[in-house]
């Protein structure tokens, strides 16, 4: 049995920890939060997650911040084997890069976009490369396989689809069809759909 509440904002990155809640099927609590109101940074929130940030998720007496932290602490403990490789599997490697790589790279190359920023002499540049350089490495993968780990949808595809919904939707990245086709195929998921029914109320911001 689950214990879990996910504290989220709308209109926010807590959409992958919901998708992945919603993808295992788990009973779960929200505390809903209003960034814009500055809700983050109360004392309360902050004895709770001095970051000041969402998502978080407290299951029983384990908390876990950052969304690619989230999505492989529940598939791990609820989705072994299934959303998450098991440990002897060969799968487990790309699914643990691809899930990391989300944030850690994905998002900030998409940030930046083309933008150049000079890196002070003396000093390590940035962990990730260009955009056009980063999505080739993702073009590549999907190239070989429908989903990222193991030929088969993990949380990698969770995590990393959740990026690319936020970001082709803002305009950060390009609407190239190999791109488009992979978000597609992750957005006929039921648990997707239910995931930004929350995320995006239709009461608040329309239907698709």
């Amino acid at each position: 049995m689950s214990d879990i509440t996910l504290y989220r904002s709308i209109a926010s990155r807590s959409i992958t920890a919901l998708w992945m809640l919603e993808e295992l099927g788990l009973a779960y609590r929200m505390e809903t939060f209003d960034v814009a109101k500055g809700e983050t940074r109360s004392a309360a929130y902050l004895a709770l997650n001095p970051h000041g940030a969402v998502p978080m998720i407290v299951d029983g007496d384990v908390k876990v911040t950052e969304a690619p932290a989230i999505c492989l602490y529940l598939a791990d403990r609820y989705g072994m084997g299934s959303l998450a490789p098991r440990l002897d599997e060969a799968a487990r490697g790309p699914y643990l890069s691809w899930t990391v790589w989300a944030t850690a790279v994905l998002e900030p190359a998409s940030t930046l976009g083309g933008l150049k920023i000079e890196v002070r002499r003396g000093n390590w540049g940035f962990g990730f490369v260009d955009l056009d350089e980063t999505l080739t490495v993702l073009k590549g993968a999907l190239a070989e396989s429908d989903y990222l780990a193991g030929g088969r949808f993990t949380a990698a595809d969770v995590m990393v689809g959740a990026v690319i919904a936020m970001r082709l939707h803002t305009g950060q990245l390009p609407r190239e069809d190999w791109l488009v086709a992979y978000h597609d195929r992750l957005a006929a998921r039921a648990a997707f759909g239910k995931a930004m029914a929350i995320n995006w109320p239709p009461d608040l911001f329309g239907r698709a």
